[in-house]
């Protein structure tokens, strides 16, 4: 039998046609039987059957999506980025004709991103905390991964906690097209010497095609800071998945809440890259990180295997969790038995992370529930009770089904956000930790050409070598958040209230003479105005000035390692101390404007070019705008760096000789320039 429902709700049975009697051959009686007499009354009953799967065709056109395997409702967006280590390449026995090639430790493919539509946040009007919206009827699914992700999320401008209308078509594919890509990756790895850690874990696939979105709410992430202290609150869980009895799935003995508290917050047994001292040294005390909104629980233990039950709604061809053995993680988690299902000893898909987070907010509100009036039950009282953008972190066994080390949202406008780090090592811990977090802060990585992690002057890219110091973000992201800007005129105290606006320089600062002098940029952990910003293809910095097409925008900024423990940029490597770095960086202060990552670009005194100097491509003049940029480094103390910046109007040779401007910013002018003798 085949339900069907109609526009008022009821269920409206119709026979399978399997049911209908045999269709009789009244031409030829005697074949089966059927005497001729009875011709009319089987061509009615033919009619009634057409009639009846007529009337069912028109009933599938206005049932409701989930007969289509489609679903249509409000979801909520996330998206999310990873990064994976991977051990060092082997030793090459001699003789070898060259050393195997440098690479950081970790990788970064695209893949690794996914948007998720999950369901919205709303806040239980009894307990006051953060639930599920009981009425999202959305899956809690990857809708897109890759490129794809990053190209809807840019697209439509979206920020996680964004609340949309979508429309999701399941897909139900025997062969995950992960497997393909996670090939590879790894022969790539392997032919640059590199081997991944042991892992059999996919990576990201959507489980839901999107077919459709309309932004509905928009959230504010509220975190870029402007001139008051963002206090942030923080939940620590430390996840327990025994129940699978495998090995290395247990929360380790030694990790308790206790050492992580130690581990995070100020004090005289913590590491001196504790996130407390990571957060205030580097903001310079403008995100706080304060042990009144802190708490490390657990262990939290997680069923291995197991389902939430759907709200009422007709019922659904039947779709079991795959056989056992089975890797294929693209299987819809929908069926007539759950409304999402999940397998921690096989699978790391949205579902899983959505296991981990109930089971989590669930053991903190049962704590809360026993002795409420405790220090600790109120103090976790209200930070569960916090409306707004709550950081949850999540240390999971290290041998959860995950192919990342580290997972979190990029930016967060909801009540909570989430941030994974799979095992705890006291080595890299704080580094992981704080990378994914400021990844919730909404920054990008911080990479060098075409490595994702190649700047090894920022934590959001290449930390392996910072140790238990600090690596403060590079001058991009520091602008980026707020914490830093462009310097400010002379004699302008540290840590005022000024823009910076004196330092960030566009075409018309050019306009008369094409060389700045003896500009002054202070070691970034000295104080919060230390760099300069300059882009010659843009008229100004006002909102709306025209930009020639291709305008870069260079930061230049120095940077000192810092020999005190604990101090900014304690975790500076000896190759960047007392340098003056360039980065490339077209983003701004917003948390809407995506696909801008900061690129390192060179460092000095002793440039690429071998000398003091660094100098940009040429960018072709237009209207005005455009040319090129020489930075010069004059000098270099413990405290700061004295360059000259110039504009290039010319490239590479001298041709107006009689204009009194040094064109090619060679330092001569005119006659005194070879080109012009």
């Amino acid at each position: 039998m085949v339900l069907f429902v109609d526009a008022a709700g009821a269920y409206l049975d119709f026979h399978n046609v399997a049911s209908l009697p045999p269709h009789r051959d009244t031409d030829n009686p005697s074949r089966f039987g059927a005497p001729r007499e009875n011709a009319m009354s089987l061509a009615t009953r033919r009619f009634g059957a057409a009639a009846a799967l007529l009337v069912a065709a028109c009933v599938l056109c206005t049932a409701p999506a989930w007969a289509q395997n489609e679903t249509t409702g409000t979801g909520m967006v996330k998206t999310k980025s990873a990064f994976r280590w991977i051990r060092p390449p082997p030793a090459r026995p001699p003789p070898f004709r060259r050393p195997p090639p440098a690479q950081t430790p970790y990788v970064h493919k695209v893949e690794y991103t996914e948007l998720q539509i999950l369901c919205p946040q709303t806040i239980d009007s009894v307990t006051g905390y953060p639930m599920d919206d009981p009425r999202c009827n959305v899956p809690r699914a990857t809708v897109a991964a890759g490129e794809e992700a990053l190209t809807i999320r840019n697209e439509f401008e979206l920020l996680n906690g964004d609340v949309l209308n979508v429309t999701l078509e399941e897909v139900d594919t025997p062969e995950n097209p992960s497997r393909r890509r996670l090939l590879s990756i790894i022969r790539e790895e392997q032919r640059t010497g590199r081997v991944l850690l042991a892992t059999s874990a996919e990576l990201p696939t959507p489980t839901f095609r999107l077919k459709s979105l309309k932004s509905i709410l928009k959230g504010s992430q509220k975190e870029i800071y402007a001139g008051k202290p963002i206090d942030l609150r923080t939940i620590v869980y430390i996840m327990d998945f025994s129940s699978c009895k495998l090995s290395g799935w247990s929360a380790p003995a030694t990790l308790t809440p206790e050492k992580v508290t130690s581990d995070m917050l100020r004090g005289a047994s913590a590491p001196t890259n504790n996130l407390a001292n990571y957060y205030g040294a580097c903001s310079y005390e403008k995100t706080l990180f304060n042990p009144d909104n802190f708490l490390v629980l657990g262990p939290v233990p997680v069923p291995c295997i197991g389902g939430v039950t759907p709200p009422p709604r007709p019922p659904r061809p039947p779709r079991p969790p795959p056989r056992a053995g089975s890797t294929i993680s693209s299987l819809s988690r929908r069926n007539d038995t759950y409304d999402d299902w999940w397998d921690l000893s096989k699978y790391c898909t949205a579902s899983e992370q959505q296991a981990w987070e109930r089971a989590a907010e669930a053991y903190a509100q049962a704590i809360v529930a026993q002795d409420p009036n405790s220090a600790t039950g109120k103090k976790l009282q209200g930070i569960l009770q916090w409306r707004e953008r709550r950081r949850n972190i999540y240390i999971l066994p290290p041998g959860v089904k995950c192919s990342w080390s580290g997972y979190a949202d990029v930016t967060c406008t909801s009540a909570t956000c989430s941030a994974y780090v799979r095992g705890y090592s006291d080595t890299n811990a704080m580094q992981v930790i704080m990378h994914e977090a400021m990844h919730n802060y909404g920054l990008e990585h911080a990479g060098r050409g075409t490595l994702e992690y190649g700047d090894a002057t920022d934590v959001m890219g290449d930390f392996n070598k910072a140790g238990k110091g600090l690596l403060c973000p590079n001058a991009p992201n520091m602008y980026r958040i707020g914490w830093a800007k462009p310097i400010n005129e002379p004699g302008v105290a540290p840590f005022q209230n000024a823009t910076g606006a004196w330092g960030n320089l566009t075409a018309a600062n050019f306009t008369t003479d094409p060389w700045i002098r003896g500009l002054v940029i202070p070691a970034q952990g000295t104080r919060d105005d230390n760099m300069i910003v300059v882009n010659v293809g843009a008229q100004s910095t006002r909102d709306g000035a025209m930009k020639a097409t291709g305008a870069q925008a260079y930061y230049f900024s120095y940077r000192i390692k810092n020999t005190t423990a604990g101090g900014y940029d304690s975790g500076l490597t000896l190759d960047f101390h007392k340098k003056v770095l360039v980065h490339a960086y077209n983003g701004i202060q917003s948390e809407r404007v995506f696909g801008f990552k900061s690129n390192l670009l060179d460092w000095g005194p002793n440039f690429q070019s071998r000398s003091n100097t660094w100098t940009s491509p040429f960018l072709a003049y237009n209207n005005g705008l455009g040319g090129g940029v020489r930075l010069v480094v004059q000098s270099t103390s413990d405290t700061q760096a004295v360059v000259d910046i110039c504009r290039i109007s010319e490239n590479g040779k001298e041709l107006s000789c009689d204009d009194g401007i040094d064109n090619d910013c060679d330092g001569l002018q005119d006659n005194e320039d070879p080109d012009c003798q």
